[in-house]
C-alpha cells in the first residue's frame, strides 16, 4: 500500500507540469488581438515643395461674353425706329355718331357670330356606304350559316365601311342685314372708345418692313395686348412689320370686322384711318 501511495504522489506533479506546458504552447500559437499592423505615415511635404494650384482660365469666357454683348448692342443700334407721334384727344377727333353708340349685346353677338361662321372653310368630308369602293357582292348566303344576315361588307358598322351621318362640305355662313352689320361695327368701336383703349398716331412711316422697329414703336406707346393695328392701303411696310409680333393682329381698315375689334384690348390706328372710320356716318 505504501508503494502505491508513493507512485500516485510522483505522477501528479508530472501531469500538472505537462498541462502547463500545453497551455503555454497554445498561448504562444494564438495571434495577439491587440496587436495592430503598423502603417507607415505619409511623408510630410514642405510648403516649398507643394505644387501650386493651376489658375482657372476665366479670361476666355469673359471675352466671349463681352463680344456677344457688343454684337447685340451693334444690332440694336442698326435698327432705325420711325418717328411715330401719338395724337391727343383734341387732335384726334372721334365722331360721336361712330364712337359714341350705345352697344347692344344681341346685335354684337349676331354680327360677330356671322363673321366667324363665314371664316370657316367647311371642307370636312366623308363617304357613305354607297360611295365606298367595293361591297357589291353579298358576303355569305342568307340562311344556314349561323351568322347575322349581311348584304354588303361596306356597312357603317363594318371595318372599311362607310360613315353614317358624317360631315360633308358645306357653307357655314348665314346672312345678316347690312345695316345691322354697320351698326354692330359702330357699337364695337364705341365700346373700345369708352374704355379709352383707342390709340391714334399721325402715321406709320416705315421705309422697309422691319419687325424690330415695330416692336420699338410699341414700347413707346401705352398699349395693352392683344393689339389690333389698323392700316391703310398705302401702309404695306407697316403691315408687314407688325404682323410678326406676338399677340398683334393687323387688319386693313376697309376689311375691319366686329370680331376683330372685340378680340382686341387696344386698337392702334393712324389719322387717315380715323378719318375713314369717321366717314362711316354717311354710310347707310
Amino acid at each position: 500500500m505504501a508503494d502505491k501511495e508513493e507512485k500516485t504522489e510522483d505522477t501528479k506533479p508530472e501531469a500538472e507540469a505537462a498541462d502547463e506546458t500545453m497551455a503555454e504552447a497554445k498561448a504562444e500559437s494564438k495571434p495577439k488581438a491587440d496587436a495592430k499592423p503598423k502603417v507607415d505615415a505619409k511623408p510630410k511635404v514642405d510648403a516649398k515643395t507643394k505644387p501650386e494650384p493651376k489658375a482657372k482660365a476665366e479670361s476666355k469666357p469673359a471675352t466671349r461674353k463681352k463680344a456677344k454683348s457688343k454684337k447685340k448692342t451693334a444690332a440694336k443700334a442698326d435698327v432705325k425706329v420711325p418717328a411715330v407721334k401719338a395724337m391727343g384727344e383734341k387732335d384726334a377727333k372721334l365722331s360721336p355718331e361712330v364712337f359714341a353708340v350705345e352697344p347692344k349685346i344681341g346685335v354684337l353677338h349676331e354680327a360677330a357670330r356671322a363673321e366667324l361662321a363665314a371664316r370657316r372653310r367647311g371642307t370636312s368630308s366623308t363617304k357613305k356606304r354607297g360611295e365606298v369602293r367595293g361591297g357589291g357582292a353579298k358576303p355569305w348566303r342568307q340562311k344556314g350559316t349561323g351568322r347575322a344576315r349581311a348584304g354588303s361588307s361596306r356597312m357603317p358598322h363594318w371595318t372599311g365601311g362607310g360613315i353614317a351621318f358624317g360631315p360633308t362640305p358645306r357653307d357655314f355662313s348665314f346672312k345678316v342685314n347690312r345695316k345691322v352689320r354697320l351698326k354692330a361695327l359702330k357699337m364695337a368701336l364705341s365700346a373700345r372708345a369708352s374704355e379709352g383703349s383707342i390709340r391714334v398716331v399721325e402715321s406709320l412711316p416705315f421705309d422697309e418692313p422691319k419687325t424690330a422697329a415695330a416692336a420699338a414703336v410699341l414700347e413707346g406707346l401705352d398699349v395693352s395686348y392683344p393689339l389690333l393695328v389698323l392700316v391703310g392701303d398705302d401702309e404695306a411696310n407697316a403691315a408687314m412689320s407688325f404682323r410678326n409680333l406676338p399677340r398683334v393682329a393687323v387688319c386693313n381698315a376697309g376689311e375691319l370686322g366686329v370680331a376683330d375689334v372685340l378680340a382686341a384690348r387696344t386698337v392702334l390706328l393712324t389719322k387717315p384711318v380715323l378719318d375713314k372710320l369717321n366717314g362711316m356716318v354717311d354710310r347707310k
